[in-house]
């Protein structure tokens, strides 16, 4: 570690006798060296000045830390809001619930994320059938608490999951059924990394079916058509949004054969799960929802240059809130657009556009002029703009004027800004027009890199301002006798407040007559919502960073990046440089620019095998990471059953012996570490009869062991000629059927 000089060596008192040591010797005339001297003040006063600026200079103040992070490449994290699945029940008639509804926690708000079309139907009754036994587990799914397992905790092909509705499911409608899986496992599952590629793929399939009328009129079990799939075939929590193509049709299902009902089947077509799905909920009409209070949004639409353009977004506040419409000129910027209630009234000329309601569908539509009622907006790419707010926010979008200067400061809140969803606009006039052509101006961290044509502010969320540059770092917004400074969007959120628990999301923040009856909630507690990151925390996670990888080069980087595949549960893994499967005398022969990555995936089973979705998905995923000249291998473990055959001479009166020495052998030889203190098995590791000698010897009650020979059953293992047993490097053991022979000490005499 590099020496810190000590810059504040002196104090006060010391810099006030070395001047005054020196008077005599720079100025000889200086005699009256008593406090009431004017010089001897100003000695005094300097001497201040110059212990505070030492003081500051030996401080490393939040704004140095703040630079120093940023040449890490490391900035405090803004607020991160909290996500939850919210479900909508006692739905009386199809409703569409448009993208940004308000729901209530208690004081926090949270927004829908998607538009979802709620259908008039209850899931009455849940069925597995495995194998020839169907059960019922409704009242299972009605408690959260209490999981169950789809296609049985050995999924097996056909098994089979019935979901039963009181009544039919709209044709042609999207309807979207929540899956909540279990998912406290002792590992967990990869988290998503910086990379945008997530790709996932699972060798187990499904199906899903309703049963209904074809189009001959021929009643059966026919394809659902799968519009998006979130599940991964039901491997992770998740939506999956489907359509009806005909009418269903009602049917009996023993044993929920008390009446009738319309039915949806999920069927297992193919195996291959690593661990089986447990479901502790299916849902009906369920949208994620997250942690935000959006002021005001803008939605861009392309513009084809052809007359009687139309742009329709399905959101809650274009259709419930202040609409206004910017379309950017040839010239650039962004111009106002009038709105008019008849287009037909309007000239060739007329910046106009009129709106119109979509009730059912939730949409709101702007209707532009055909040329001759109305102007055609230009061709261009993003250039038309749908600008909504709430009427509470039509005041403060506008935060004042620029008066023209240098370093202009506003005072904004922006504790709860997100900053995603803000965008700020000055205007400007061109010399020959006196309406206000709009801008976008970037929001920026600070104006190090700022030059004097660049249009960026800054946002200091601590000091509630907003600030712009001074011509030469940030160019100056134009002086304005009007309101200039435009907020043209404004989300805030986040915190940890809004991690509510299960049920606290119970309500529609407006009184909608057609939300009256709707029961809101959230069958799981909402995550993810974190405060804004601290300077502190910062700091400490710029040091965690560092030292994760974020190339794969070394063999470590390689178990790092496998085990932290996105969206699986990586048990085990070993990276094998200079190694492909199948090459004798490992590592004597090597092969070239070769790396083999070895994965177990976490299962219930005892040996666990990944299949080739879980080897395809982290592949892909290491494929992101690796060198241009390595040839990259990810294959699974090659289990060794390892039967071990001995003769034990025991003490006498010695009960459960042979009980206790199973015990000890299988925890030696485990591939897996099951919480009983063995780490498992190594990879590659030859297994040495001395080791079953020391575990059998650590049994209470053995005196010695007799007699004592290995047997191994895999591909790659080979018995040498002391009778150890050594297996290839991607292997792993597990315990076969022990033979132990048990011998009194007395019979052993």
């Amino acid at each position: 570690m590099l020496p810190i000089p000590n810059l504040d060596d002196k104090a006060f008192e010391q810099l006030v006798k070395e001047a005054r040591q020196s008077i005599p010797h720079l100025q000889p005339q200086w005699t009256d060296e008593n406090a009431h001297d004017p010089g001897i003040t100003m000695i005094e006063l300097f001497a201040w000045l110059a212990e505070m600026q030492q003081y500051y200079m030996n401080r490393v103040t939040l704004k140095n830390e703040r630079k120093f992070l940023k040449l890490l490449g490391v900035r405090p994290m803004e607020p991160a809001p909290a996500r939850a699945d919210v479900s909508f029940e006692q739905v009386d008639g199809r409703l569409v619930l448009p993208a940004g509804t308000r729901l209530t926690a208690m004081d926090q708000q949270f927004e829908t994320e998607r538009t979802l079309e709620l259908v008039p139907a209850r899931l009455e009754k849940v069925l597995t059938r495995v194998g020839a036994v169907t059960n019922d587990v409704t009242s299972s799914n009605d408690h959260a608490a209490v999981s169950f397992y789809p296609f049985g905790h050995e999924p097996k092909r056909d098994n089979r999951l019935f979901l039963g509705f009181d009544r039919p499911l709209p044709e042609a409608a999207d309807i979207t059924l929540a899956m909540l899986l279990f998912d406290d496992y002792p590992v967990a599952v990869g988290e998503e990394g910086d990379r945008s590629d997530r790709r996932r793929f699972s060798s187990a399939r499904v199906s899903w079916k309703y049963y209904g009328a074809a189009d001959g009129g021929a009643e059966g079990w026919l394809p659902v058509e799968i519009v998006r799939d979130e599940t991964v075939e039901l491997s992770d929590s998740g939506r999956i949004v489907m359509r009806i193509g005909s009418e269903m049709k009602p049917l009996p299902i023993q044993p929920a054969n008390d009446r009738s009902r319309y039915w949806l089947c999920c069927t297992l077509e193919a195996e291959g799960y690593e661990l089986s799905p447990k479901l502790q909920r299916v849902c009906l009409n369920t949208v994620p929802a997250v942690q935000q209070d959006t002021a005001s949004a803008v939605y861009e639409f392309d513009a084809t240059g052809e007359a009687a353009l139309r742009c329709s977004v399905s959101a809650y506040l274009p259709y419930n809130g202040i609409v206004n419409v910017q379309v950017k000129g040839e010239r650039g910027g962004w111009r106002y657009w009038r709105q008019t209630d008849d287009l037909s009234a309007a000239g060739p000329l007329d910046r106009s556009f009129s709106l119109e309601k979509d009730e059912a569908g939730g949409t709101m539509t702007v209707a532009f002029g055909d040329g001759a009622n109305g102007a055609v907006p230009d061709k261009g790419v993003n250039n038309v703009r749908i600008i909504a707010y709430t009427p509470d926010f039509a005041e403060a979008r506008l935060i004042g004027r620029s008066s023209g200067l240098p370093g202009q400061t506003f005072e904004w809140d922006g504790r709860h800004c997100m900053r995603d969803g803000f965008l700020l606009q000055i205007g400007r006039r061109l010399h020959d027009e006196t309406e206000l052509v709009w801008e976008d101006w970037s929001r920026v961290d600070d104006f190090d890199r700022s030059g004097p044509y660049d249009r960026h502010y800054v946002l200091d969320p601590e000091d509630n301002v907003l600030r712009f540059g001074n011509n030469e770092e940030g160019i100056l917004p134009q002086a304005s006798d009007t309101d200039n400074i435009c907020i043209l969007a404004y989300r805030s959120g986040g915190g940890r407040r809004g991690n509510v628990k299960e049920r606290f999301i119970s309500a529609f923040a407006d009184d909608h007559p057609m939300y009256t009856d709707i029961q809101v909630l959230n069958h799981a507690p909402a995550k993810g919502g974190t405060e804004r990151e601290t300077v502190p925390d910062a700091k400490d996670r710029a040091l965690r960073e560092l030292k994760t990888p974020t190339r794969a080069v070394t063999c470590e980087d390689y178990e790092y990046l496998a085990a932290n595949t996105p969206g699986l549960r990586v048990a085990r893994v070993k990276a094998i440089p200079l190694y492909i499967k199948g090459k004798r005398d490992y590592p004597r022969q090597k092969a070239p620019g070769q790396m083999t990555v070895v994965v177990v995936p976490y299962s219930e089973s005892d040996h666990p095998k990944a299949s080739a979705g879980f080897l395809q998905t982290v592949k892909a995923h290491l494929d992101q990471y690796r060198l241009v000249t390595t040839e990259l291998h990810v294959i699974p473990a090659e289990y060794i059953k390892v039967t071990v055959h001995a003769v034990v001479v025991v003490k006498q009166h010695v009960r459960d012996a042979e009980r206790r020495v199973r015990e000890e052998l299988r925890k030696l030889l485990s591939p897996m570490a099951r919480g009983n203190g063995s780490t498992g098995w190594a990879f590659g590791r030859t297994v040495y009869k001395g080791d079953v000698f020391g575990a059998i010897n650590r049994v209470a009650g053995v005196e010695y062991v007799q007699d004592l020979w290995l047997d191994a059953d895999g591909g790659g293992s080979f018995k040498e000629a002391d009778g150890d047993i050594r297996i290839p490097p991607s292997g792993l053991i597990y315990s076969g059927e022990h033979e132990i022979e048990l011998i009194s000490i007395t019979d052993a005499l």
